[in-house]
């Protein structure tokens, strides 16, 4: 069925700045800005205030609209008290609620695997902690959230102090460098500088930096770079993370070009794939604390302290590595309560600088079933030990140097009058315990000196 035209009504339009004042449910146009607008009506007529009210289109702008924004909580029959007193509580715009933290998709990032969300990260960063603001106003800084996604990069992501970066956890969000022989993070200062220029033009070095919840992962072929370097910086916490490598010797490097590192934390950290797991390469850094986390698909060392002054370890697990811990030239180190499944003999206890306080442990022994106790080769220490069945007890201390081929030993016992007769020996690298007769429980804790 056809539609004739029977009338046409045209309405006020013009642009935003000559709007008239509209009579009482006159319409206006404004053609530049592509608003709606209703005329109150006079106050005689009932109108609560004299002017014009917008209608709501698309090109509104919503946080104007809404109005103000007072904190109130879900508790019925609770009003909460913001301000001075419940008659003066403290509002705020929507635009300042929506603020209070930054996204980086806000900034043009994706996240779908896909697109290069390398300019799309930096820029959020560099807005939110851009140097000639952020120095006077602090109130500027905000976390910058990254949610749940894969943001492919192509260039390095710059961290410079101050900075706080949140993820939705190590299987959710993940910055992922696609191709280049680069790191996928590196710390710099605060006019983003890194590498050999940090620090340089009065710049200030990295501080108080916080990273959580993300993974961060090198999928290029042959990169023979770290997946973070931590550079000249300070109050470094990073928890609940993922630094994941193919290939590279170092996944996480900790330097000293302007100055030397101090007081990092690793918190709940998965270190993934590649050559070596953590490497200390500053020049005595200072304060690095190691815990609840996890060095797992290592082909060489966990962890390579270097002269690090003051390093804890504490509820780490090391998985598939060839060494956990090299600690030559640290000092004031302490580890607990460390997990191995390492192919080498593991060290598990307590560890005081270079002595190991080993775990004591207890075993079934019999003629055919003798209990052979591991120990590194090229060091020295004792083993505290006690032998015992239900009617005789042999116990002593042995100290011991071996070479690595040769085994030079004294073992200090004493025995109830009543011989268990064991049979206890030692050769370079281990200690055997038997008995000639009957089954019996050999209990035993090696303390030894490590490189």
């Amino acid at each position: 069925m056809a539609v004739t035209q029977i009338s046409r009504i045209q309405h006020r339009r013009g642009l935003e700045q000559d709007l008239p004042t509209l009579a009482g449910a006159e319409l206006g146009w404004s053609v530049d800005t592509r608003k709606l607008y209703i005329g109150n009506g006079t106050l005689e007529e009932g109108a609560p205030t004299l002017g014009v009210t917008e209608i709501l289109t698309q090109y509104s702008d919503l946080t104007a609209l809404l109005g103000s924004y007072t904190f109130v909580g879900n508790v019925t029959g609770y009003t909460v008290q913001t301000g001075s007193s419940i008659l003066n509580p403290v509002v705020r715009s929507f635009q300042q609620k929506f603020d209070d933290f930054v996204n980086v998709r806000d900034f043009g990032a994706t996240g779908d695997g896909s697109t290069d969300d390398t300019t799309a990260i930096n820029r959020a960063i560099q807005q939110v902690y851009i140097e000639t603001e952020n120095l006077n106003d602090p109130r500027t800084r905000r976390t910058i959230y990254i949610p749940g996604g894969t943001y492919l990069t192509s260039n390095v992501i710059s961290i410079p102090p101050n900075a706080r970066l949140v993820g939705d956890g190590v299987n959710s969000t993940t910055i992922k460098l696609q191709y280049g022989n680069l790191s996928v993070a590196n710390t710099c200062d605060s006019a983003f500088q890194s590498g050999g220029t940090i620090g340089s033009g009065g710049a200030i070095l990295p501080d108080s930096i916080d990273i959580s919840g993300i993974r961060f992962y090198n999928s290029a072929a042959d990169v023979t770079r770290p997946i973070i370097n931590i550079d000249s910086a300070s109050n470094v916490r990073i928890t609940n993370t993922a630094f994941v490598s193919n290939n590279y010797a170092n996944v996480v490097e900790v330097l000293s070009t302007n100055t030397s590192t101090r007081n990092v934390t690793l918190d709940g950290v998965q270190i993934l794939g590649g050559g070596n797991g953590f490497v200390n390469m500053g020049t005595t850094t200072k304060a690095i604390n190691i815990v609840n986390s996890q060095f797992d698909d290592l082909s060489n060392t966990a962890i390579v302290l270097n002269s690090v002054d003051s390093y804890s370890s504490i509820n780490n697990y090391f998985g598939s590595v060839d060494t956990a811990s090299k600690s030559t030239g640290a000092t004031n180190f302490v580890a607990f309560g460390e997990t191995y499944n390492t192919g080498s003999a593991p060290l598990t206890g307590a560890y005081l600088g270079n002595l190991n306080l080993g775990v004591a442990r207890s075993s079934e022994i019999s003629t055919d079933a003798p209990v052979i106790a591991s120990f590194v080769a090229d060091t020295a220490g004792e083993i505290k030990y006690e032998v015992s069945n239900s009617s005789a007890r042999r116990f002593g201390t042995m100290t011991f140097s071996t070479d690595g081929t040769d085994m030079v030993f004294n073992d200090n016992y004493s025995e109830t009058v009543t011989s268990i007769k064991a049979n206890i020996f030692a050769n370079a690298d281990s200690l055997t315990c038997s008995l000639d007769s009957g089954t019996g429980v050999f209990k035993y804790s090696i303390n030894q000196f490590i490189s």
